[in-house]
C-alpha cells in the first residue's frame, strides 16, 4: 500500500471521505476527531508504507458521522455530530488548508445524509441557490444554505411506512 494517514485521535471503524481541490477531507465517529485535512499530492512521491500526518486539523468540531462537500461552492456539510445539534455544520473549504466555520442549522435535528447542491431545477424561486436535501431518520429535510449565516428550511416531508431515511441522491 502506499501510506496511512495516521487518525486525529483514536481509533474507529467509521469515517468518511470526500475530495475536494486535490484535498481529502476526513471525518470521524471517534472522540473529538474535528476534520482532518490532506493533501493528496503528498501521495506522488511517497514511498510505500509511508505514515502520513494531516496537513490541516479543523478542530472546532468533536465526531461527525458523514459529510457532503459541495465542490461547485466550496463548502462542506458535516452532519450527524455532537455540534448543531447533529445537522447541516456549514465549513468553507475553499482554502483547503484553513477552513472556517460557515453556519449551522439545526432546525430538523439529526442530520445523517446530505447532498448540496446549485439548484437548477423547475422551482424558479430556488433557481440559482445553494439547496441540501437532508435524508433526517424520518424526513427528507429540504434547505436553503445560500446564506450560511441564516439558512432556511424549503419543506420537512415524512412519507408512509418510512423506517429510516439514510441517504437520498438527486437524479
Amino acid at each position: 500500500y502506499k501510506g496511512k494517514l495516521r487518525t486525529a485521535t483514536s481509533a474507529s471503524s467509521w469515517r468518511d471521505i470526500k475530495v475536494y481541490q486535490g484535498h481529502a477531507f476526513i471525518v470521524s465517529e471517534a472522540s473529538s476527531h474535528g476534520m482532518q485535512v490532506f493533501d493528496l499530492s503528498r501521495l506522488l512521491n511517497a514511498g510505500s508504507g509511508t505514515n502520513f500526518d494531516a496537513d490541516a486539523w479543523y478542530r472546532a468540531v468533536g465526531s461527525m458521522h458523514n459529510m457532503a462537500v459541495n465542490e461547485e461552492t466550496g463548502y462542506a456539510y458535516l452532519v450527524g455530530g455532537s455540534e448543531c445539534r447533529g445537522g447541516l455544520y456549514m465549513v468553507d473549504i475553499r482554502d483547503p488548508l484553513n477552513p472556517t466555520k460557515a453556519g449551522c442549522f439545526d432546525q430538523d435535528g439529526y442530520t445523517h445524509d446530505a447532498q448540496c447542491v446549485i439548484y437548477r431545477g423547475p422551482d424558479q424561486t430556488y433557481n440559482g441557490r445553494e439547496v441540501c436535501f437532508c435524508s433526517n431518520e424520518d424526513t427528507i429535510t429540504i434547505v436553503d444554505v445560500t446564506s450560511k449565516s441564516n439558512p432556511v428550511l424549503i419543506s420537512r416531508t415524512s412519507y408512509a411506512k418510512e423506517a429510516y431515511t439514510h441517504q437520498g441522491w438527486l437524479s
